[in-house]
């Protein structure tokens, strides 16, 4: 295996952590029913399987990895997929309350995304780890252009759909909740004011809208973008800012959002692959 399929590897982990991991099947991985979690967590693993096939299968057909190699490698991903949501499904059974704790969330990620590195590692003895200076001396003109591409979509689905959900259980954590009633939807704690019925997941929307923006505007070279998405939104919240308990809660979740955008775009702009406008 090489760098280009540990990037097709972490977009399709991207992909079915955030973009297809619908309701039914987090209602089923953190249910108080151990078999429905089993079940959950299987359903979970063959949707990340089969992204993994479908955007790595073309190295296999084109004759860079071996049939077998490529089923192991996959295989063990899958075992090792499987194995962390277990683990993590049946510690937030015994302790509900941790369930939108943002240090399981970051510790998930990056025992995924670990586990993926070192099986690429294991099977790829043509990695060599001292290399890891020099590419960093030479970045980004060391990485393919198509490559570059790559990463650029594991920082937009990062950016976008990954920080959302960060977000949104950073608030719970630092129990910011008080403005609105919880509901849970299923799929994550969203936020529900009985007086102001907006769509399913504004919010959220509007937070993948922003930050959208924000990394384009920050990889054109047109930072300005950022006070015209600030404005929109505080026009948005106006009379709700003058609660200071949204406000607060309106704050934290603004900042994060742009600081992630923002830093997302500084390295999309590295990479250099989208025009810059003067």
């Amino acid at each position: 295996m090489n760098f280009r399929v540990l990037l097709f590897l972490v977009i399709g982990h991207l992909l079915s952590d955030f973009i297809f991991q619908n309701s039914s099947i987090l209602k089923k991985r953190f249910s108080e029913n151990k078999k429905e979690i089993i079940v959950g967590n299987l359903l979970h693993c063959l949707i990340h399987f089969s992204c993994s096939v479908i955007l790595t299968l073309y190295f296999v057909i084109e004759g860079h990895l071996t049939l077998l190699v490529y089923l192991i490698s996959l295989i063990l991903i899958a075992c090792g997929h499987f194995i962390i949501d277990v683990l993590k499904s049946l510690l937030i059974l015994g302790w509900p309350s941790i369930q939108n704790n943002i240090y399981i969330f970051i510790s998930d990620q990056l025992l995924h995304i670990l586990t993926i590195t070192l099986i690429v590692i294991v099977y790829n003895p043509s990695i060599n780890l001292s290399k890891a200076f020099s590419f960093i001396k030479d970045y980004p003109n060391n990485i393919e252009i198509f490559d570059r591409w790559l990463i650029l979509i594991i920082i937009f689905f990062a950016c976008t759909s990954g920080v959302g959900i960060f977000i949104k259980k950073f608030i719970t954590y630092i129990n910011l909740k008080k403005y609105k009633k919880f509901i849970d939807k299923g799929n994550r704690i969203i936020e529900k004011n009985y007086d102001d019925l907006g769509i399913y997941n504004g919010g959220y929307i509007i937070g993948i809208l922003e930050r959208i923006l924000i990394l384009l505007g920050m990889a054109i070279g047109q930072p300005g973008i950022i006070g015209f998405v600030l404005t929109a939104k505080s026009i948005a919240r106006f009379k709700k800012l003058d609660d200071s308990r949204f406000s607060e809660y309106f704050i934290v979740g603004t900042f994060i959002s742009f600081i992630c955008a923002i830093i997302g775009g500084i390295f999309i702009s590295s990479l250099q692959v989208i025009p810059i406008i003067i």
